[in-house]
């Protein structure tokens, strides 16, 4: 079964509602796996980061990934 972004941020939502730095890096790696992040990625993305509680470190992390993918348009 291939696994979704948005089904990752679901199941790392689903415990405490809030996203770690190591679960950010599985999340950055999903993204990235196939070197380009798409508009449907970019949104949940947005929404992950303007909705959710993060660490400190894994918020820093996706929204880099973000910036960067804003970046390369």
């Amino acid at each position: 079964m291939t696994r979704t972004l948005e089904d990752a941020l679901k199941e790392v939502l689903a415990d405490d509602k809030r996203i770690s730095k190591y679960e950010a890096k599985v999340i950055r790696e999903l993204v990235l796996a196939d070197g380009v992040v798409s508009e449907d990625e970019k949104t949940l993305l947005e929404k992950a980061l303007a909705n959710n509680d993060f660490e400190g470190p894994a918020f820093d992390l996706l929204s880099s990934v973000l910036l960067r993918s804003h970046m390369k348009e």
